[in-house]
């Protein structure tokens, strides 16, 4: 991109130029800029000039995900987790794009991740980035000059971090590699069906309560993906469940609930608590939970060999233990092994592109261990 300015993209007959500008490319250079839950920029390159799209005054960007969403383009983030889902809902972009996550391709290549990227500026370009506008309300209207070249920013510098990195990794072989490892992490698959032992503090409920955190379960697995970005977080549902609201208004009131979805929903959603809880206060036979172990030391025995082998078999090889071995995957992998008391079980976990690199390494360390090890 050099010294050339970035576009704001601001008006639909805008969009509309810059989409015939950037369609057809083989990959695109991409980033975001937004508020709690609300879009409101994205910054996209071909790896030339940069365009700054004012998603907030651009509801219908569809011309934009014609143009960039195409099957067979290449999307290149840092970090795209919550970029990919914007964007992907923003512009209506059913299919999955490719993805080259540069973050993910430092991980694949030495002990660090996740990174910023500040730093792999830094450390591949040697380029000392600016902080001016890190911190700034995206939401304020007029954007100010230096935040529209702040934003392009952070896109300018991506075509020449993929290049240095898809350099390194196929030296390593490693090229195909960080697709497949970007894709699962900037497209995770989404958690299970919500479980009452998901509710750790269950137990502290009356027989009306537990209805009501059972059906608050119920209705939210029910729910489309779309309904469960606005509708009550689950790390809502034990106040909701133990100060059973009784109207919208109330609803809204609870810590963590959007005001303006209950609001809108409120009403019907606690209508229906307070027919279940109050049915089940009635009932007979109401069985009350056990608290469940915060811990036990078989399982904080199982963690303790797991780590020292994925420490050892990320520095084998060459990968980040953050991306090898996230925690989420190791305490679910602590969980299995000390459930079954078969070592095997923590490495069945292991799936994907982990098993197909990563499992035959870790069986051998944990299946014969050296002497003195748990």
């Amino acid at each position: 991109m050099g010294n050339r300015r970035p576009v704001l993209v601001d008006t639909t007959a805008a969009l509309k130029a810059a989409a015939a500008a950037l369609g057809g490319a083989e990959r695109y250079y991409l980033d975001t800029e937004f508020d709690r839950y609300k879009l409101c920029l994205i910054q996209v390159s071909r790896g030339e000039e940069a365009y700054v799209v004012d998603a907030m005054k651009l509801t219908a960007l569809e011309p934009l995900g014609e143009a960039i969403g195409r099957a067979g383009a290449e999307w290149v983030f840092l970090d795209g987790v919550q970029d990919a889902a914007f964007l992907t809902g923003a512009m209506r972009i059913a299919a999955r794009p490719r993805v080259f996550d540069v973050q993910v391709g430092w991980g694949l290549l030495g002990p660090e991740y996740p990174v910023s990227l500040a730093y792999l500026i830094y450390r591949i370009l040697g380029i000392r980035s600016a902080k001016e506008f890190q911190a700034v309300d995206w939401t304020g209207r007029p954007l100010s000059p230096g935040q529209i070249e702040y934003a392009a920013n952070d896109v300018e510098h991506l075509p020449a971090i993929r290049e240095w990195m898809a350099g390194r990794l196929s030296e390593k072989g490693r090229l195909d590699l960080v697709c497949d490892v970007s894709a699962e992490t900037v497209f995770p698959d989404p958690p299970g069906p919500l479980t009452l032992e998901d509710f750790r503090n269950a137990w502290q409920l009356d027989a009306a309560g537990q209805a009501a955190l059972q059906f608050l379960i119920e209705w939210h697995n029910g729910l489309a993906p779309a309904e469960k970005r606005d509708a009550p977080h689950p790390r809502t549902f034990f106040a909701i469940a133990s100060l059973l609201p009784e109207t919208g208004a109330e609803l809204g009131k609870v810590r963590g609930v959007w005001y303006e979805w209950a609001r809108r929903h409120g009403d019907a959603l606690t209508g229906k608590l307070i027919r279940v809880s109050a049915s089940a206060a009635k009932g007979e036979g109401f069985r009350l939970l056990e608290p469940p172990p915060y811990d036990s030391f078989d399982r904080v025995l199982a963690e303790g060999w797991i780590r020292r082998a994925a420490a050892e078999v990320s520095a084998e090889a060459g990968i980040a233990p953050g991306l090898a071995f996230p925690d989420r995957l190791v305490l679910a992998m602590s969980k299995a092994a000390a459930k079954g008391g078969d070592r095997k079980a923590a490495a069945e976990l292991l799936s994907g592109w982990r098993g197909r690199i990563l499992k035959g390494m870790f069986l051998s360390r944990v299946l014969s261990p050296p002497a003195g090890s748990p």
